[in-house]
Parts: structure tokens; sequence; C-alpha cells
């Protein structure tokens, strides 16, 4: 009796499994930032951006550059005393540019993440909706899969659907 029942219970749980067969599928962020048309402007906005703050920040360092060269060659001409306020002074400025760096750098880091943070607020009630028509019960992102059917992949779909409803932003 108690084995009928047992599997009795175990056919029950397969039936049910069966009978639910849930859909899963699975999206690639990477590809949808890089290709997506409001992905690619943003990417092409940081760019610039980017460019913009390596260009200033290449100045100052050859600015810096020349200063030391200009006061290592008056080393001889210079006194002690003013050698060494100059050599402070400097040292000071080389200071001040490492801060600078590191808060361009820093500065930049937190944009790019806010604004793919923001791009993919957009993305998230697309999928909710993309998920509801397909009946779709799970999706995933394919950077956590080890392997997957590609038949799953919805990316490319997702892509037209963002191209048609998401205009480009700017980033602030």
């Amino acid at each position: 009796m108690k084995k009928t029942f047992i599997i009795f219970i175990i056919y029950i749980f397969q039936l049910n499994f069966a009978i639910a067969n849930p859909k899963i599928a699975f999206i690639d962020f990477d590809k949808i930032i890089s290709t997506s048309e409001p992905g690619s402007y943003i990417l092409s906005q940081l760019r610039n951006i980017n460019s913009k703050n390596i260009k200033i920040l290449k100045t100052n360092a050859k600015k810096l550059k020349e200063q030391e060269t200009k006061l290592i060659s008056q080393k001889n001409i210079l006194s002690d005393v003013d050698f060494q306020k100059n050599f402070s002074k400097l040292k000071l400025e080389i200071k001040n540019y490492n801060v600078n760096r590191e808060k361009v750098n820093k500065d930049f880091k937190k944009l790019k993440i806010n604004s793919t943070n923001e791009l993919l607020k957009l993305i998230n009630p697309i999928l909710i909706n993309y998920s509801n028509n397909k009946s779709i019960s799970l999706i995933l992102k394919k950077r956590n899969l080890v392997i997957g059917k590609t038949e799953l992949d919805i990316t490319d779909e997702i892509i037209k659907i963002i191209n048609n409803d998401i205009k480009k932003f700017k980033i602030q």
C-alpha cells in the first residue's frame, strides 16, 4: 500500500511538472547595450566625454612636466630657498592633479553606471510586456548561463522592440 501511494505521489508531481512546463528564455544585456540604438547612443556619448576628459588630463600633465623641466634647468641658477619653494609648489600642483584625475575617473565610472542603469530601467517594462505576451515564465541573463539552446535567446527580438520604443536620450 505504501509503495503504491508513493508511486502515485511521484506520478502526480511528474504530471504537474509536465503540465506546467515553464517557458524559459535568456537575453544578452551586453549585446543590447552595444547594438541597440539607445545603447549605442549612450556609448558614443560616453566615448566623447571620456576623450574630452583624457585630452584635458593630458594637457595638464604636459604643463606639469614642462614646469618640472623648467625647474630642474633652473636648479643651479636659483637659491636653495627659492628652489625648495618652487619645488614644493610644483609638488602640490602634481598632488592636486592626481586627486583631480582620480575624481574625473571616479565621476566617469559613476556616470557610465548610472546611464546604463537608466537604460536598463527603460528596458525592464519592455521585458515584462514581452514575457507576458509570449507566456515566458523566466528570463535569464546570458552572462550567467553555461549553455543554452539558441532558440531560447530573445536578444535580437528585444533589440528590435527597444529600437522602436525607446528614443535616444541624453546623458545627464
